[in-house]
């Protein structure tokens, strides 16, 4: 679980720093601002950093339990599966990851 944990981490530090680069010279609040109202834009600065920030916050929260073998599908793996399938077009992303019913991005 590591791996996809490395994984998706660096994707979400990719995606805030991308944001944050598109909005040069904004910040903290200056990016909430700026997307204050359009909040249902997909690509609306404040709604990719808070997707950053609760990413993070699922992370932060899922057991690690390494010394009991973790059954492919266990609660905790599935959620990080799904977490990673929207970067499955990434050249690091692990085919073992893909869950069945998904769109491959």
């Amino acid at each position: 679980m590591a791996d996809i944990i490395e994984f998706l981490e660096a994707r979400i530090a990719e995606d805030e720093s991308a944001v944050r680069a598109s909005h040069l010279g904004m910040q903290g609040t200056d990016l909430q601002v700026a997307g204050a109202g359009s909040d249902a834009s997909p690509l609306s600065p404040a709604r990719v950093l808070a997707e950053c920030a609760a990413k993070r916050k699922i992370l932060g929260n899922v057991p690690l339990v390494i010394d009991i073998p973790v059954q492919m599908g266990g609660t905790s793996e599935y959620v990080l599966m799904c977490l990673a399938a929207v970067y499955s077009s990434h050249p690091d992303y692990q085919e073992g990851w893909a869950v069945e019913g998904l769109e491959r991005s």
